[in-house]
């Protein structure tokens, strides 16, 4: 019996967790961004301001520091 009550509370933990996590976390206070504006941000990081990449997603030139092209992702 107390095998299935540590197995059933361990199961309601388990299940709470990934479902907070699953909700996109409402209590943080970075916005929602989209993968494509948070890979630009990240190869901006060792770069001068005005030195361009090359977006990995749909190939544009991007000129850093990256500008959010979605600023209103998930709402």
């Amino acid at each position: 019996m107390s095998k299935f009550l540590i197995a059933a509370i361990g199961l309601v933990f388990l299940l709470g967790s990934s479902a907070t996590m699953a909700s996109g976390n409402k209590e943080s206070s970075m916005p929602p961004m989209a993968a494509q504006d948070i890979l630009n941000k990240m190869q901006c990081d060792n770069k001068k301001a005005g030195e361009k990449i090359k977006d990995r997603v749909d190939g544009e030139m991007v000129t850093c520091p990256a500008k959010i092209k979605h600023p209103n992702f998930g709402k």
